[in-house]
């Protein structure tokens, strides 16, 4: 997979209004190795018709965020510079917006109830947002 990244593969920060998150994206014409990288990469394969007269296809196999993040850590060792440069741009710019590993309750000190979202259960989420649309400063500190 390392050798096929090197080669074929783009490590890219893919950025819209406010948020970036790490893209590992191959495409190439050979269908089998493509179909081989999405399976190492679990994901699917796309089929991309050609843009010019004559030209042959192309099959993308591609995957976002946490996944690729991790699939950056681990295949950056083997990286040259240029590639090596791209997936640490990649993984600075990127902070996720899920919880990789929620609790399983609210993080507010005494409160059990299980958790709903930014490590907040649902009463202490609906202030916390509450507070943000009202343009006060929030009585609750989320985990993200």
């Amino acid at each position: 997979m390392a050798g096929l990244l090197e080669g074929e593969g783009s490590f890219i920060a893919n950025r819209d209004a406010r948020l970036s998150y790490p893209v590992i994206k191959v495409e190439m014409c050979d269908q089998e190795v493509i179909e081989r990288a999405a399976r190492l990469l679990d994901t699917r394969v796309w089929f991309v018709p050609p843009g010019t007269e004559g030209w042959r296809p192309t099959y993308v196999a591609q995957i976002a965020g946490h996944r690729a993040a991790e699939w950056m850590r681990a295949l950056r060792p083997y990286m040259g510079l240029r590639r090596t440069a791209a997936i640490d741009a990649a993984l600075s710019a990127y902070h996720p917006v899920r919880l990789i590993a929620p609790p399983l309750v609210c993080v507010v000190e005494g409160c059990e109830r299980r958790h709903r979202a930014r490590g907040l259960c649902n009463t202490h989420y609906m202030s916390w947002s509450r507070d943000r649309a009202k343009g006060r400063v929030p009585r609750i500190t989320p985990l993200r």
